[in-house]
Protein backbone atom coordinates (compact mmCIF):
# COMPACT_ATOMS: atom_id res chain seq x y z
CA UNK A 1 0.00 0.00 0.00
CA UNK A 2 1.08 3.59 -0.71
CA UNK A 3 -0.07 6.83 0.91
CA UNK A 4 -0.45 9.40 -1.86
CA UNK A 5 0.19 13.05 -1.01
CA UNK A 6 -1.94 15.97 -2.16
CA UNK A 7 0.72 17.14 -4.65
CA UNK A 8 0.32 13.92 -6.67
CA UNK A 9 -3.47 14.01 -6.47
CA UNK A 10 -3.46 17.56 -7.86
CA UNK A 11 -1.50 16.30 -10.86
CA UNK A 12 -3.89 13.39 -11.21
CA UNK A 13 -6.96 15.62 -11.38
CA UNK A 14 -5.45 18.57 -13.29
CA UNK A 15 -2.77 17.01 -15.50
CA UNK A 16 -3.83 13.43 -16.27
CA UNK A 17 -0.99 12.93 -18.77
CA UNK A 18 1.80 13.79 -16.31
CA UNK A 19 4.29 11.15 -15.17
CA UNK A 20 2.98 11.26 -11.60
CA UNK A 21 -0.62 10.90 -12.79
CA UNK A 22 0.26 7.87 -14.87
CA UNK A 23 2.08 6.28 -11.93
CA UNK A 24 -0.89 6.93 -9.65
CA UNK A 25 -3.32 5.55 -12.21
CA UNK A 26 -1.16 2.40 -12.41
CA UNK A 27 -1.19 2.05 -8.61
CA UNK A 28 -4.98 2.41 -8.52
CA UNK A 29 -6.13 0.44 -11.54
CA UNK A 30 -3.54 -2.29 -11.86
CA UNK A 31 -2.63 -2.89 -8.25
CA UNK A 32 -5.25 -1.28 -6.00
CA UNK A 33 -2.45 -0.13 -3.68
CA UNK A 34 -3.46 3.45 -2.82
CA UNK A 35 -4.62 4.63 0.60
CA UNK A 36 -5.69 8.08 1.74
CA UNK A 37 -5.93 9.85 5.10
CA UNK A 38 -8.13 12.64 6.39
CA UNK A 39 -5.73 15.54 6.08
CA UNK A 40 -4.90 14.70 2.44
CA UNK A 41 -8.57 14.16 1.64
CA UNK A 42 -9.36 17.59 3.09
CA UNK A 43 -6.52 19.31 1.22
CA UNK A 44 -7.64 17.84 -2.11
CA UNK A 45 -11.34 18.58 -1.74
CA UNK A 46 -11.03 22.07 -0.27
CA UNK A 47 -9.08 23.18 -3.35
CA UNK A 48 -11.77 22.18 -5.85
CA UNK A 49 -13.91 25.16 -6.84
CA UNK A 50 -16.40 23.62 -9.25
CA UNK A 51 -19.27 21.74 -7.56
CA UNK A 52 -19.47 19.00 -10.19
CA UNK A 53 -15.72 18.34 -9.98
CA UNK A 54 -15.96 18.38 -6.18
CA UNK A 55 -18.69 15.72 -6.17
CA UNK A 56 -16.82 13.58 -8.70
CA UNK A 57 -13.55 13.75 -6.76
CA UNK A 58 -15.32 13.09 -3.45
CA UNK A 59 -16.99 10.04 -4.94
CA UNK A 60 -13.75 8.66 -6.37
CA UNK A 61 -11.72 9.33 -3.24
CA UNK A 62 -14.35 7.87 -0.90
CA UNK A 63 -13.75 4.44 -2.47
CA UNK A 64 -10.10 4.31 -1.39
CA UNK A 65 -8.93 2.56 1.77
CA UNK A 66 -8.71 5.11 4.57
CA UNK A 67 -5.99 5.46 7.20
CA UNK A 68 -7.35 6.81 10.49
CA UNK A 69 -5.46 8.91 13.00
CA UNK A 70 -5.64 9.17 16.75
CA UNK A 71 -3.97 11.35 19.34
CA UNK A 72 -0.78 9.27 19.16
CA UNK A 73 -0.41 10.43 15.55
CA UNK A 74 -0.31 14.03 16.73
CA UNK A 75 2.05 13.25 19.63
CA UNK A 76 4.38 11.62 17.12
CA UNK A 77 4.01 14.48 14.62
CA UNK A 78 4.91 17.01 17.31
CA UNK A 79 8.04 15.02 18.18
CA UNK A 80 9.06 14.97 14.50
CA UNK A 81 8.50 18.71 14.25
CA UNK A 82 10.57 19.36 17.40
CA UNK A 83 13.43 17.11 16.26
CA UNK A 84 13.66 18.92 12.93
CA UNK A 85 13.41 22.37 14.57
CA UNK A 86 16.37 21.48 16.81
CA UNK A 87 18.30 20.98 13.58
CA UNK A 88 17.13 24.37 12.29
CA UNK A 89 14.62 22.87 9.86
CA UNK A 90 11.06 24.15 9.70
CA UNK A 91 8.47 22.10 7.82
CA UNK A 92 4.77 23.01 7.63
CA UNK A 93 2.79 21.17 10.34
CA UNK A 94 0.43 19.58 7.79
CA UNK A 95 3.38 17.95 6.04
CA UNK A 96 4.79 16.78 9.36
CA UNK A 97 1.43 15.20 10.19
CA UNK A 98 1.29 13.43 6.82
CA UNK A 99 4.82 12.11 7.39
CA UNK A 100 3.80 10.89 10.86
CA UNK A 101 0.79 9.07 9.40
CA UNK A 102 2.99 7.41 6.79
CA UNK A 103 5.65 6.38 9.31
CA UNK A 104 3.24 5.09 11.96
CA UNK A 105 1.39 3.01 9.37
CA UNK A 106 4.63 1.85 7.70
CA UNK A 107 3.50 3.24 4.36
CA UNK A 108 5.73 4.73 1.69
CA UNK A 109 4.64 8.23 0.70
CA UNK A 110 4.17 9.13 -2.97
CA UNK A 111 4.78 12.87 -3.25
CA UNK A 112 6.21 15.67 -5.37
CA UNK A 113 6.75 17.94 -2.34
CA UNK A 114 10.40 18.59 -1.41
CA UNK A 115 9.54 18.92 2.28
CA UNK A 116 9.17 15.17 2.45
CA UNK A 117 12.65 14.65 0.98
CA UNK A 118 14.00 16.62 3.95
CA UNK A 119 11.99 14.53 6.39
CA UNK A 120 13.12 11.33 4.66
CA UNK A 121 16.77 12.37 4.87
CA UNK A 122 16.57 13.15 8.58
CA UNK A 123 14.03 10.68 9.92
CA UNK A 124 13.88 7.72 7.56
CA UNK A 125 10.50 8.39 5.99
CA UNK A 126 10.06 5.97 3.09
CA UNK A 127 9.22 7.64 -0.20
CA UNK A 128 7.60 5.86 -3.14
CA UNK A 129 9.38 6.35 -6.45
Amino acid sequence: MVLVDTSVWIDFFQYPESVHSKKLEWLIKDHNRVVICGIILQEILQGIRDEKSFRSAKNRLSKLPFVYTDKNTYFYASSIYRRLRKKGITIPPVDITIAAIAKLNKLPLFTKDDHFEVIANHLGLKLYN
